[in-house]
């Protein structure tokens, strides 16, 4: 049973029927993605993760276009539903268990304006972009750190080497994201329902 959120009941309508994609993750997170058309020709999409005892852990609705059909609004969906999964985990290296990576932007108009309605290549792009910036930024402190000739305070080192550590790890996750999506992309291009009869 899930514990419905404010913006589910705003965006519930009894009169309009809905398509519905719903899956459950591994750790038992459930997504569920609902399209419509509005009586104007609107399509809408509902997005919302809910964790394994039913909460709501994120809900939100948008406009997608005029008269896109539900299929598309759907994949559309349940894409960015694993994309918005996908930023909230926290990143595991093959070689040692990692913590959720501290956030890299932390000015609050920087973060509403990447709030804002992107592509999922536009957005990967910032991300990819402001992993490298970060990673070379962390690289160049402690290079400077190592060639220091002065003894070096054991706190200023830890924090220098966990900064770039989350620097190479942030790269990786960044990276692995983009795969995921590529990924994704291919699989949906390639899936007998939408390709024609030649």
């Amino acid at each position: 049973m899930r514990r419905r959120g404010a913006q589910f009941w705003l965006w519930l309508n009894k009169r309009l029927p809905v398509k519905t994609y719903e899956d459950v993750l591994n750790d038992g997170r459930q997504i569920e993605v609902q399209a419509r058309i509005t009586l104007e020709g609107m399509t809408q999409v509902f997005i919302g993760i809910y964790d394994a005892s039913g909460g709501a852990m994120f809900e939100a609705f948008s406009d997608r276009g005029f008269r896109e059909p539900l299929a598309s609004a759907l994949k559309w969906g349940a894409r960015r539903a694993r994309e918005l999964v996908l930023e909230t985990e926290p990143f595991v290296a093959p070689h040692r268990a990692q913590l959720t990576l501290s956030p890299l932007i932390t000015d609050e108009a920087v973060l509403a304006l990447r709030r804002m309605e992107m592509t999922d290549s536009e957005r990967l792009k910032i991300k990819a972009s402001d992993a490298q910036a970060e990673y070379h930024a962390a690289h160049s402190a402690m290079l400077e750190l190592m060639r220091s000739t002065t003894s070096v305070d054991p706190l200023v080192w830890s924090e220098h080497r966990e900064r770039l550590r989350q620097a190479i790890d942030r790269r990786v996750w960044v990276q692995r994201g983009y795969l995921l999506s590529t990924k994704s992309s291919r699989v949906e291009d390639n899936s007998p329902h939408e390709k024609g009869n030649h």
